[in-house]
């Protein structure tokens, strides 16, 4: 038999391959009704380490997560912190203008020209007071001015301030004085209230290039038992610097920029008063 010799190391190696150990893959059995067959699931035999090493993963990722979020919490609280010194500072300037500012009311002498000063009319008499009504809202403000002074109420301000605020974000910016004391005088020469279509806006739902909305520098206002056009008129009897006309959404724009400058937009699609940009670029002007 030639091959008797080769056929022993085969034999040997067989037996020694069925003695070794064998790694048997983990089977999950599924046994139901008697007439039916068993079923038989086999799973890798890694498969518990690498679901361990899964699990401490999110593990470790979680506590990162959570890590980070209590920091940015921190972070968030303290720069909520700064803000609201920032805004305390803003009102308190605000309330309390610095004597001799050219853009302060009642800074310039009683018998000044507003063109002299470059803002509008002082009001007269040591107390004055107006209602301001917000017609997005119907929320209503009693301001109430120190004339001789020319401050607000630090409540009325605060107040005025919060109902002149951007319709889209809440948003609220410190207002021009000049623009308080105009809206006064409007209410003065009409003895009626004003109503507000919108104060302040954010600057990223601004479409016009320096809005005075932004600025806290204008406002659309509509007056009861008046016209648009009426109270188009009347601002400009006051010499109010800024005047857009918008005769279709029926309100009067009014500012209290430096420079002359007057506009009527016969827009048809402005009804949402926050979001028809009130851009003299868009409509027509008329220079001084």
């Amino acid at each position: 038999m030639p091959n008797a010799g080769k056929a022993l190391p085969d034999l040997e190696r067989i037996r020694k391959e069925a003695a070794a150990p064998r790694r048997e893959r983990l089977h999950i059995v599924i046994t139901g009704d008697a007439s039916r067959p068993i079923r038989t699931l086999s799973l890798p035999r890694a498969l518990p380490r690498v679901v361990s090493i899964a699990a401490i993963v999110l593990v470790l990722a979680t506590a990162v997560l959570i890590a980070g979020s209590w920091h940015m919490n921190g972070s968030l609280a303290r720069l909520e912190g700064r803000v609201q010194d920032v805004l305390q500072a803003a009102d308190t300037v605000a309330s309390h203008p610095l004597p001799g500012a050219a853009f302060v009311v009642g800074s310039a002498s009683r018998d000044e020209p507003p063109a002299a000063t470059g803002s509008t009319r002082r009001p007269t008499g040591a107390k004055g007071r107006f209602v301001i009504e917000s017609v997005n809202t119907g929320e209503t403000v009693d301001v109430h001015l120190d004339l001789a002074s020319g401050e607000v109420e630090a409540s009325s301000y605060r107040a005025l301030r919060h109902l002149l605020r951007c319709q889209r974000t809440g948003a609220e910016t410190p207002m021009d004085p000049r623009l308080i004391e105009l809206l006064y005088r409007i209410t003065q020469r009409t003895h009626q209230k004003i109503q507000l279509v919108s104060g302040f806006r954010a600057p990223m739902f601004s479409l016009a290039a320096l809005s005075y909305h932004t600025r806290g520098m204008a406002a659309d206002i509509r007056v009861p038992g008046m016209t648009p056009l009426m109270v188009r008129d009347l601002a400009r009897a006051m010499g109010v610097k800024g005047i857009g006309y918008y005769p279709v959404t029926q309100f009067v724009h009014v500012d209290v920029r430096d420079e002359k400058q007057e506009w009527t937009d016969y827009g048809a699609q402005r009804f949402d008063s926050e979001g028809g940009e009130h851009d003299p670029n868009h409509a027509k002007t008329a220079g001084p």
